[in-house]
């Protein structure tokens, strides 16, 4: 477990679906996103879905400007994030890092407003990213809306 910042970055469970995860952690607020660019076209599109105490919030944009392929779901991560507006525990789970150890990431910036805006309500806030979970991830977003 490393702290960078104003939160802390934890690895995902050896052995544990995205469902599991889920379901150990009901008791946070959990924040998932994926999205997809096309950067030689500059556009993209995210899905992005908000659970906390069984309430379900879906976001989706298309048509979003974009010059790199992470941008889109770390944009669809910033918006959930700011619909947040009381203190409790947030999970970020993503399948990237994004740019939240990276300091030298395009996307840093987008990570840091993300934190920002939950630390402005109150909220602790962990990133777990599942590396190579990106289809189960996908999978398991479209299964709770």
């Amino acid at each position: 477990m490393a702290s960078f910042g104003n939160f802390l970055q934890k690895p995902f469970p050896a052995n544990t679906s995205v469902e599991r995860f889920f379901n150990t952690n009901k008791g946070s607020c959990i924040i998932m996103s994926t999205g997809m660019a096309s950067p030689s076209e500059g556009m993209g599109e995210y899905h992005a879905v908000l659970y906390y105490n069984g309430f379900i919030r879906h976001l989706r944009k298309t048509g979003l400007k974009t010059t790199g392929a992470a941008y889109p779901f770390v944009q669809g991560l910033l918006d959930a994030a700011r619909l947040i507006k009381r203190p409790c525990p947030v999970i970020i789970l993503t399948a990237s890092d994004a740019g939240f150890s990276d300091k030298d990431s395009p996307n840093r910036i987008y990570c840091d407003m993300i934190i920002r805006a939950l630390a402005n309500a109150g909220c602790s806030v962990t990133v777990v990213v599942a590396k190579g979970k990106s289809t189960e991830l996908a999978r398991f977003m479209e299964s709770r809306i």
